[in-house]
């Protein structure tokens, strides 16, 4: 019989518990379910031994070429989410393993979060908030005003084509930057929300600046220090994507001189962050814990997309 391992449930999304529980035992496979983030390539080893399907829910269980190569019973990697850069999709192809994830079923999601982290740090609500709980403070606090603001969005898919037209209708300008090229017809489609520039004219003209692109060996560190110096000092930045697609200590650097006004952070280049992480200390600093995705209205139609994939390919 095959074995289905779910590698890295820490949220207990697929608590034993739980109906969605139940949908993965009507599969009538033998399932190890661990409830914790494999700390290296051995242990992620060790876990998939004689499984036939792992399905991974974390962006920091890597199975890499070495992982693929010591599980020899390996047929199917299935990614509860939509990004694939911590699949090695060569080495998958070279073995005979199916690699299949559920693209844009987190969408609206993503987007909506983003916009909250956006409202959040330009009105200061987390700053406010914790003046009147924490000091018993009245206070009154200048803001920004989001309406004929600029927002910068790099990535052209469709998270990025959500916040555009969320941004829009609070009265935002809207630049687009594809990362990657794109047919006349895409273009023409975001040209009826956004004005279509290079990154570099994105830089220069954003208030905000939102990150929605995929994670490759070309754009890790895609925002550096060349980048941040080509940014407003009143911008701010959000990050929703990938961790990595920002050196994060260049940005910690530009908050602390002010070379950029603030950020909001759902991802970070090591996830869990660090205890010792220094953005944790910073006033203008929004951190979320990976959480953009999970919005529970999604995950039941998430996990039956998973499980149709499990099916498909037991």
């Amino acid at each position: 019989m095959e074995k289905i391992v779910i590698i890295d449930d820490e949220t207990e999304i697929f608590s034993l518990n739980t109906e969605i529980s139940k949908a993965l035992n009507s599969l009538n496979r033998e399932i190890d379910l661990y409830y914790s983030r494999p700390e290296s390539t051995f242990e992620i080893i060790s876990r998939l031994k004689d499984s036939h399907t792992v399905v991974v829910t974390k962006a920091t269980t890597a199975i890499n070429n070495d992982v693929i190569e010591n599980s020899p019973s390996l047929k199917h990697i299935a990614v509860f989410g939509t990004a694939l850069d911590h699949i090695d999709l060569n080495a998958a192809t070279r073995n005979e393993i199916v690699t299949t994830s559920i693209p844009n079923t987190f969408t609206m999601s993503v987007a909506e979060h983003t916009m909250a982290l956006m409202f959040s740090l330009m009105k200061k609500i987390p700053e406010i908030n914790s003046r009147i709980k924490n000091d018993n403070q009245w206070p009154s606090i200048e803001v920004d005003l989001i309406n004929g603001k600029t927002i910068g969005i790099i990535g052209s898919g469709l998270i990025g084509e959500q916040v555009a037209k969320m941004a829009s209708s609070f009265g935002m300008h809207v630049i687009m930057s594809p990362v990657i090229r794109l047919d006349n017809a895409r273009i023409r489609t975001i040209e009826e929300f956004a004005e279509v520039a290079d990154i570099n004219l994105l830089l220069e003209n954003s208030d905000v600046i939102s990150i929605h692109t995929k994670l490759t060996a070309e754009t890790r560190h895609l925002i550096d220090n060349e980048e941040f110096s080509k940014i407003k000092s009143n911008a701010i930045i959000i990050n929703t994507a990938r961790g990595s697609l920002i050196n994060q200590s260049v940005l910690y650097d530009a908050l602390i001189t002010g070379k950029l006004s603030g950020a909001a952070l759902d991802v970070f280049e090591k996830e869990p962050i660090e205890e010792s992480s220094p953005l944790k200390g910073l006033k203008n600093v929004i951190l979320t814990s990976h959480n953009g995705a999970n919005s529970k209205e999604l995950i039941a139609k998430s996990v039956a997309n998973l499980i149709e994939n499990i099916k498909k390919n037991l």
